[in-house]
């Protein structure tokens, strides 16, 4: 083989490996449809007592919720949101009036018996890491559905702990 030859091979298995690279990279993008509609839980509570983290943004409202409760009490901030790209999600709380840009990895995945995962960084309050279920997904906009949705969650989750 002549050497414009071998140039020729050597470049063109370079571009089919930036492209293999480039696929790879572009199939693992953060994606804001992932993000949103969908209850995100930190992780299963080890029983009724167990605090855990969890995080909401609703899809055909800009609103979203934090919350952090076991089966007894909890605390919760609802904030407002505006995504920003594929993986940028801009918090407001309108307690308090801070703002908090968010950079956030939303994705299928199949970890620990969970559909999807979710990265969290820059969030003023949560966990760094949920995970979420297909059949987690939240519809409609208003509170009570929320809420509803929250009790059922909260339902499976108990039926599914470990006994004490």
């Amino acid at each position: 083989m002549n050497r414009v030859s071998r140039m020729m091979t050597v470049t063109a298995i370079a571009l089919a490996a930036v492209a293999a690279g480039y696929g790879l990279l572009s199939s693992r993008v953060s994606d804001p449809k992932t993000l949103v509609g969908r209850v995100w839980i930190e992780r299963l509570p080890k029983g009724d007592t167990d605090l855990v983290e969890l995080v909401v943004l609703l899809a055909d409202e800009p609103i979203g919720i934090f919350r952090r409760s076991s089966q007894y009490e909890g605390s919760f901030a609802l904030f407002r949101y505006e995504l920003r790209g594929n993986d940028k999600v801009q918090l407001l709380f309108p307690q308090d009036k801070s703002r908090h840009e968010v950079a956030f990895d939303a994705r299928p995945c199949d970890v620990k018996g969970f559909d999807y995962c979710l990265d969290l960084s820059g969030a003023p309050r949560g966990a760094a890491k949920y995970y979420s279920r297909k059949d987690w997904e939240i519809e409609g906009s208003d509170l009570p559905a929320l809420e509803s949705a929250l009790r059922a969650l909260g339902d499976e989750l108990l039926r599914s702990a470990p006994e004490p």
